[in-house]
């Protein structure tokens, strides 16, 4: 008993450190858990620490739209400003994101330092081992999260200067903070999963748990972003050798609130998006809406009509939190993009028809062809939008996506009779670091 209520007091203690959280200090001596029991207790708490991405990728996407009239009473005037895309967001508030995100880090690096003082016996080992592949997984998740909002794109011949974000690994609240470069970044986010993968189970008791298959999947992200199509393949085909199924949208029930069912078998690990409040008001964006096929079921089960509005409802999380896990239908089309930016087109093609066989109405499917392995990859990327809609990854494709000329693509917005836009490549990509943290850690801020 007593063990629990330290254990509480140190889940309580870490979730209150919201501002400014890499200097927040804490008692580490009085509450620090100290059994394998205690640790994966810290790794389960999902609802508060872990398995939550940043929203403001979403927020600045062009997944969705919402009215002027929603747009005024949103909750926070950094969602307000993010969805216009304007130079300063924050207005005073502390930057959630920012904070989650290094609270994750933060966790994952006290799990880390206590398994290093304990010696396992041979029956612990596989306790051991899993617990500190699962705080490396976490880790390298947050670091990578927190460079698709706060750090320029990946380009691998244009790195040199390039800010990446503090790279933390200590727990020690008193370690001094500096940015580390982009290079040195994206390397420790892949030393994390690399780790990882030799130390996580192949699957997980729980989705909601790191495993190897996740852990590929989530490399084989990493590395479409650093457009290293390769390495990407190579990491989509080791995810899809250990969980390939995909669901056949023509058994779900389009009557239902909610088709899709949380922990379906197309999810490999589970992770929802921060709850801002403009998910609520949001509509589907109506030119994404009008490119669905009548035939194509993703407009029935990912959408619902309101009041004429195209309301997403396509939640992989049995709830109205968005989706940000890894689940088969991103990795299938992951690998089908990198076999057609390594010229197969027939291999991308076949991936990307088995996915929309399970997506097209019994009968009306009609394999996707192309004469060029070009042509299949703009099919491919086509598809991956309507797919992967409001799954917290559109905002890393605009990025990587505004190198080439021809998928560039410039976002507009209008509220009340005023335009917003921003162009490909703008400054406005990356977001800037919250005040506060700058402020306290003297590290430069973005240039926006």
């Amino acid at each position: 008993m007593k063990r629990v209520i330290i254990l509480f007091t140190f889940l309580l203690c870490i979730s209150s450190c919201s501002d400014d959280f890499l200097e927040k200090k804490s008692d580490k001596s009085i509450i620090v858990p100290t059994t394998y029991n205690d640790l994966q207790s810290l790794l389960d708490n999902n609802v508060d620490v872990f398995n939550m991405d940043p929203g403001l990728g979403f927020i600045g996407s062009d997944d969705y739209t919402i009215e002027e009239m929603y747009w005024q009473y949103l909750n926070t005037p950094t969602e307000r400003n993010a969805y216009i895309w304007n130079t300063e967001i924050y207005e005073g508030e502390t930057g959630y994101d920012w904070n989650a995100a290094y609270k994750q880090v933060f966790y994952s690096n006290v799990i880390l330092e206590q398994l290093d003082r304990l010696d396992p016996s041979e029956a612990e080992i596989n306790t051991w081992n899993t617990l500190r592949g699962s705080a490396l997984f976490f880790r390298s998740m947050a670091f990578f999260n927190l460079l698709q909002l706060f750090a320029s794109p990946y380009h691998a011949n244009d790195l040199e200067g390039k800010p990446g974000i503090p790279i933390r690994l200590t727990a020690d609240i008193n370690a001094p903070i500096t940015r580390a470069s982009l290079r040195e970044s994206y390397d420790q986010v892949i030393a994390d999963l690399e780790e990882a993968l030799a130390l996580l189970p192949v699957h997980a008791a729980y989705k909601t748990r790191p495993s190897k298959t996740a852990a590929y999947g989530l490399l084989a992200r990493i590395y479409l972003v650093m457009r290293d199509y390769e390495k990407a393949k190579v990491f989509s085909d080791s995810c899809l050798v250990h969980s390939s199924a995909l669901m056949d949208y023509n058994q779900l029930d389009p009557a239902k609130a909610r088709p899709i069912a949380q922990f379906n078998e197309e999810v490999i690990f589970h992770s929802t998006q921060t709850s801002y409040g403009i998910r609520v008001d949001a509509y589907v964006n109506v030119d994404l809406y009008a490119s669905y096929d009548n035939n194509d079921l993703r407009k029935v089960i990912f959408v619902r009509n309101v009041g004429g509005k195209p309301v997403f409802r396509g939640w992989y999380t049995g709830s109205t939190r968005l989706f940000s896990g890894i689940a088969t239908d991103e990795i299938y089309l992951t690998r089908a993009e990198c076999f057609a930016r390594l010229g197969d087109k027939d291999k991308a093609l076949a991936d990307l028809n088995l996915l929309l066989q399970n997506r097209c109405a019994n009968g009306t499917f009609v394999p996707r062809a192309a004469s060029t392995a070009e042509e299949a990859l703009a099919i491919v990327l086509a598809e991956r939008r309507k797919e992967l809609l409001f799954r917290n990854t559109r905002w890393s494709d605009l990025r990587r996506l505004n190198a080439e000329v021809n998928f560039a693509t410039p976002l507009t917005r209008t509220l009340n009779g005023a335009v917003y836009t921003l162009p490909p490549n703008d400054g406005r990509f990356v977001y800037p670091i919250p005040p506060d943290e700058i402020l306290i850690s003297g590290i430069p801020q973005n240039a926006r």
